[in-house]
């Protein structure tokens, strides 16, 4: 028997699929997420909204990185995205080999 929490999940689907990979977590309205997370829109990523986050892979560490450098976490806001109200996206990034970069709480 394996067992996978979403971190182990993360990290198998980034090495698997040879793509960069970010997690978000977020409980709170649709609207507020994605002032919090902008590069999510509702017409397309409606589910994951729904669900509070999920995985999302990427081609690039640059695509990945300037994602998660607009997501607000509990620093509040960032150099890319100013939201700076009540909702805060936890985020964890993985490369490509399955090692966890960066996090932003």
């Amino acid at each position: 028997m394996k067992v996978l929490d979403k971190n182990s999940v993360l990290q198998l689907l980034c090495k698997m699929c040879n793509k960069w990979g970010m997690y978000l977590d977020c409980h709170t309205y649709p609207n507020e997420f994605l002032l919090a997370a902008p590069y999510l829109n509702l017409q397309e990523h409606a589910q994951f909204i729904v669900e509070n986050g999920g995985i999302i892979l990427f081609d690039t560490e640059e695509e990945m990185n300037k994602c998660f450098n607009s997501t607000i976490g509990d620093d509040g806001p960032t150099k890319t995205n100013p939201y700076n109200g009540n909702t805060k996206v936890y985020a964890i990034t993985c490369n490509i080999d399955g090692q966890f970069l960066n996090e932003n709480t």
